[in-house]
């Protein structure tokens, strides 16, 4: 297997997903419920199987690990053409970019696969200090954009848990709200699978008001 199938295979299981590679074919494919759903090529570029009877959840796993095998590429790419650290206690890390005196770095081993961090670096660039480290690429980004460098406002960026608190009334609304307009119905469908994009895991633990063992009234 090349490195992103590699990534994507160690990946696959956190979505519920099964994955096989042919040595044959040279590919990685990968299922949900049992049902074969794509594959990966090793430049890892992502097929999906035609099919108008596939049931919705299968279909959009099918997105979901889409857009899981675009970030691995984002990143292997990235890590392929970087410079190694420079500096004999990070030497293992390569820069994969930075901004003033923040360093965002990646390793890669053949038994974990990546670790991810940023750092603040010294003026002369001979040590670096104050790890963040991480296997998730999209969490260490948005470190070093956010938290770290402030190349974003962290006000104007929506947090996970905002995320899932405008899941919880977008699906109340669609569930609940009678006075709703076809086109605003479509709207709010459209809203549930952007936040579903952004984080799978709405998709596979959808975000709700109800509440587990909260009395019921029956009337």
């Amino acid at each position: 297997m090349t490195i992103y199938q590699q990534e994507l295979m160690r990946k696959l299981s956190q979505y519920g997903c099964n994955g096989s590679y042919s040595e044959n074919e040279e590919t990685l494919s990968f299922s949900y419920n049992g049902i074969k759903i794509g594959w990966m090529k090793k430049n890892g570029s992502i097929c999906g199987v035609v099919d108008v009877n596939m049931p919705d959840e299968v279909d959009n796993m099918f997105f979901i690990i889409q857009k899981q095998a675009k970030e691995i590429c984002e990143y292997v790419r990235l890590y392929k053409s970087s410079p190694p650290m420079g500096i004999p206690d990070a030497n293992e890390y390569r820069k994969l970019t930075e901004y003033r005196d923040t360093v965002l770095a990646g390793m890669y081993s053949e038994q974990h696969g990546f670790m991810f961090t940023t750092w603040s670096q010294s003026a002369d660039k001979s040590y670096v200090t104050n790890g963040d480290y991480s296997p998730d690429y999209a969490y260490v980004k948005e470190a070093f954009a956010v938290r770290r460098a402030g190349l974003i406002d962290k006000d104007c960026v929506i947090s996970e848990d905002e995320a899932a608190d405008i899941y919880r009334c977008v699906d109340y609304a669609r569930g609940n709200c009678e006075t709703l307009t076809h086109e605003q119905e479509r709207q709010l469908d459209f809203l549930a699978k952007k936040l579903q994009y952004g984080y799978p895991q709405f998709e596979i633990s959808p975000p709700t008001f109800e509440q587990d063992g909260s009395p019921q009234l029956n009337l």
